[in-house]
């Protein structure tokens, strides 16, 4: 009940009228059967009593004019309310149900984007919210008070024909309380145990519609592989709801053929009365009117209640979703770097891992340094970076920034002194403008800044700032490395006193990478720069490396320390001359 309560004060919140036209429609439609049976009784007892003469055909206009009126009553809020509601309460209130989605996901610990149970969950609160299972809360909590006044108004009128009448219509449609209790859990039970194969099914989806997978699969001619395993995920997804879907249809196959038992007995106990005397045939009449919306009321009133369980089921999620821990925020103003960030004695497992990506792990980086960390794959590179910068949280040990810890630090104050460049950058079918400066968007007017940062990474100058990028929307395509430049620049472009650099530049030729971190560097005087790498082509150009294995460090020094010693950046170093054909030695 705690979530009806919040769903219904997030649409009394954001549309508050039409929330109050819904509940007002549904009170005027409670009372609705009750009414007609109750004119339809005088209007066939009228009808009777003017085919034997005992009264004018006038006496006939009151009660038809009352019936007409309660349906165009009727059909005119129902016109009203398919607009509104499906305009406001649906459609406006499920793009705010999937901004709070977005939001809170926004604001989510980093780490917990490495657990899958986390992921999974996010599938079926966005599945939730897609299928507008909140927004039918909110309409079948309505259904159920509606159908309850409905069932109890039009019981006072049967009651008062006969008391016979009342048990019939409402044993036989209990039926359908058990019948949606049972299948609506067993069908929300389907939907979440399906939630890593229907994310499953959307990831092979998008490896169709994405330009870059499509062009591989096609070329290396593996498509038709894709393709079955996202038809065999598909069925099987599809198997499993079938199955569920054919219990409840056959469940309501049943549900009905004991309803229609219930109307036929109904109908003879009425007769059976009118014969006796006991009736009048208006109250004949109105009886099966009444029982007919006894019958539907009660039905949609135990159906509603057992599919209630269902849409809870739903909202649960979602909420539950909604309160997760968000990532806490530091208090602390941060002033900008003055002497050194530490990792001490730094140890960091991902979720649900029993394995350590850093262990005894211990670095001094001081300002203005520039930093090589150098690494095979797997070695941890990426993972240090990310608990230096404070995105995921260390397992053991501290991350300082002069003497505080990082976690300590208000975020925006913190990140907006830092920058990143990710392995797995974003390429922004935006303007190039808009690529540039997205990283402060307080100087993307500024066109001299723009420029210089394009030229620091070299970047073609020869297109347009606010020239289009990526086909997506017509506008220019680049090579990757053209890409992978324009991150660069959109690094340089903020104003920050750190640089921290991922391996971007990973899948370019090695001395065109080194051409481009060798820029990099330069452009970076004066701040703080960690270059990510497992290629040395730069090694010389920085003021020391740091070489990691196994999710620790190895050894630090400088170029010619570090080959000098024999170790693990010399053999590095001598199996990957021979890409640099003796540039690398050139270097600086």
């Amino acid at each position: 009940m705690r979530h009806i309560g919040r769903i219904y004060k997030s649409i009394f919140k954001w549309v508050p009228g039409s929330a109050l036209f819904a509940v007002c429609r549904r009170l005027y439609d409670a009372f609705v059967p009750a009414m007609v049976t109750l004119v339809s009784v005088r209007l066939f007892d009228s009808a009777a009593s003017v085919l034997s003469g005992e009264k004018e055909v006038a006496s006939l206009y009151v009660y038809a004019g009352l019936y007409l009126l309660i349906y165009l009553i009727n059909d005119l809020l129902g016109f009203a309310s398919s607009i509104i509601i499906q305009c406001w309460v649906y459609e406006k209130c499920t793009a705010l149900f999937r901004m709070e989605v977005y939001e809170k996901f926004a604001k989510l610990p980093l780490i917990a984007l490495e657990s899958a149970d986390t992921l999974n969950r996010k599938e079926r609160v966005d599945n939730a919210v897609n299928d507008e299972e909140l927004s039918s809360t909110f309409q079948r909590t309505q259904a159920i008070v509606q159908n309850a006044v409905a069932v109890v108004s039009v019981a006072v009128v049967l009651a008062r024909y006969s008391v016979w009448l009342l048990p019939l219509s409402l044993l036989s449609v209990l039926p359908y309380l058990f019948a949606r209790i049972v299948r609506g859990k067993e069908f929300f039970y389907v939907k979440k145990t399906q939630a890593k194969k229907t994310r499953l099914q959307s990831y092979l989806w998008g490896l169709f519609t994405t330009r870059q997978t499509a062009k591989e699969m096609r070329v290396m001619g593996f498509d038709g592989y894709i393709t079955d395993k996202w038809r065999d995920t598909r069925d099987e997804v599809n198997e499993e709801l079938w199955k569920v879907q054919k219990k409840d249809a056959v469940s309501l196959l049943w549900c009905d053929g004991i309803r229609i038992a219930g109307y036929c007995v109904s109908v003879a106990v009425v007769l059976w009365l009118v014969i006796r005397g006991d009736v009048t045939l208006g109250v004949f009449g109105g009886a099966i009117t009444a029982f007919l919306s006894l019958q539907g009321s009660m039905r949609n009133f135990l159906s509603d209640l057992g599919r209630i369980a269902e849409h809870l089921a739903h909202a649960a999620d979602y909420y539950s979703f909604l309160d997760m821990p968000e990532e806490s925020d530091g208090a602390v103003q941060y002033p900008g770097l003055h002497g050194a960030s530490v990792l001490e004695n730094i140890a960091f497992k991902y979720p649900n891992s029993d394995n350590y990506a850093l262990q005894s792990l211990n670095l001094t980086i001081r300002k203005g340094e520039k930093i090589a960390i150098l690494g095979e794959n797997g070695s941890g590179k990426t993972t240090l970076t990310k608990v230096l910068l404070g995105l995921y949280p260390p397992s053991g040990g501290r991350v300082l920034y002069d003497g505080t810890a990082v976690g300590d630090y208000e975020k925006d104050s913190f990140y907006s002194r830092v920058s990143a460049i990710a392995q797995d950058f974003v390429s922004y079918s935006l303007t190039l403008r808009e690529n540039v400066a997205i990283s402060d968007l307080s100087r993307l007017w500024e066109d001299g800044d723009v420029k210089a940062s394009l030229a620091e990474a070299g970047f073609d100058g020869s297109v347009g700032l606010d020239e289009a990028m990526g086909r997506e929307f017509g506008g220019r395509e680049f090579s990757g490395g053209q890409w992978q430049k324009l991150a660069i620049a959109r690094g340089l472009f903020k104003d920050s006193e750190l640089i921290v650099l991922d391996e971007p530049t990973s899948t370019l030729d090695p001395l065109i990478e080194t051409e481009i971190l060798s820029r990099f560097v330069q452009a970076a005087q004066g701040k703080t720069a960690l270059v990510i790498s497992h290629r040395v082509g730069l090694c010389k150009l920085v003021d020391r490396i740091v070489v990691m294995k196994d999710g620790t460090i190895v050894e630090t020094g400088s170029h010619a320390e570090l080959l000098s010693s024999g170790g693990e950046y010399a053999r590095l170093f001598n199996e990957q001359a021979k890409w640099y054909n003796g540039a690398a030695l050139n270097l600086g």
